[in-house]
């Protein structure tokens, strides 16, 4: 995401008007800064935020206790319509937030807000938006090439020689190494969680002891990979897990 007056489209679903004004102030302040406007829509309750929602946000922070639907099963029924848009829990019981990579939350702020750790939370999560923008992959199929972007890929599979790209837009296949593709997505941070895919973990819904479902597919993860697979996830994710 550029900096020179960037709009970011906002959601902010905290039930509290003086939580919601205070997180409104410091975006305010943080786009000063850096040089973006904050479009900023407040919702007091998740229901109406679900109802009401377009596709139209770039980030979303969420309040985790809400009255009328917890902020977690409120971000749950956002994946089913939504898979991309950054999520940001802001809670006050941090405890919770560890189920965060359940959503494919990016981070999560603790309240009382603090203006300095809340600006190097969104540095990353802003830093990390831009690496998967820019990268972007050519692939040879049988009908011609496309260029897919990273943020687009929910994981590659591999099969003999065959490459599957699992996207938002459809399969596309490929013949290539994995090996090969897996070092041009270093940057986007994908991971292996076998030695037959490498999954992108802005699409990783869950990670359990031996599979993780990503992009609503079930995939195994070996013994292997399995400790540093769930380590790679939970630094994506900012430490939760």
């Amino acid at each position: 995401m550029d900096a020179g007056e960037k709009t970011v489209n906002t959601a902010i679903v905290e039930d509290e008007s003086a939580e919601a004004e205070r997180l409104s102030a410091m975006l305010g302040r943080y786009g000063e800064e850096r040089g973006l406007v904050f479009n900023k829509r407040v919702f007091t309750l998740a229901s109406d935020f679900l109802a009401d929602y377009t596709g139209d946000y770039d980030v979303v922070f969420m309040d985790i206790q809400l009255p009328d639907l917890d902020g977690m099963s409120a971000a749950k029924r956002l994946r089913e319509t939504d898979g991309s848009v950054v999520l940001v829990f802001v809670t006050n019981m941090s405890q919770y937030a560890i189920n965060g990579y359940e959503v494919n939350a990016a981070d999560f702020v603790v309240k009382p807000l603090i203006y300095e750790s809340f600006a190097l939370k969104l540095d990353r999560i802003f830093e990390r938006i831009a690496k998967l923008a820019e990268t972007v992959l050519p692939v040879k199929t049988a009908g011609g090439m496309v260029t897919l972007a990273a943020s687009n890929i929910k994981y590659i599979e591999v099969m003999g020689h065959e490459l599957i790209y699992h996207t938002t837009r459809g399969e596309y296949r490929s013949y290539g190494s994995l090996c090969k593709v897996e070092k041009r997505l270093e940057e986007a941070r994908f991971v292996r969680c076998n030695n037959y895919y490498l999954v992108n973990p802005r699409y990783v819904e869950s990670v359990g002891a031996g599979t993780t479902v990503v992009g609503g597919d079930e995939l195994s993860v070996s013994y292997a990979r399995r400790k540093a697979y769930r380590k790679a996830i939970a630094e994506y994710l900012g430490g939760l897990v």
